[in-house]
């Protein structure tokens, strides 16, 4: 069983993760805490941004993020 995932929905979720792993970094190290897990959160994003990159064949560019989210939007919306 083969099951491949989308680059635009991986971009969606790199993109919403690392967001809110960064706010939750900002938010913890002004409460002068480590935020192990949001750090966590933020290498996963990371890593899932690395493996788009890898796994598309042109590579990313800078309205390639937009653009997934506007084609994942269309997907659920139809």
């Amino acid at each position: 069983m083969d099951f491949q995932v989308s680059a635009d929905i991986l971009l969606v979720i790199a993109s919403i993760v690392a967001v809110f792993s960064l706010s939750s970094i900002v938010a913890a190290w002004t409460m002068k805490r480590w935020p192990w897990i949001a750090m966590i959160s933020f290498a996963i994003a990371v890593g899932l941004f690395v493996y788009v990159h890898l796994e598309v064949t042109d590579g990313l560019e800078p309205l390639d993020i937009p653009n997934a989210f506007i084609s994942v939007a269309a997907r659920l919306l139809n």
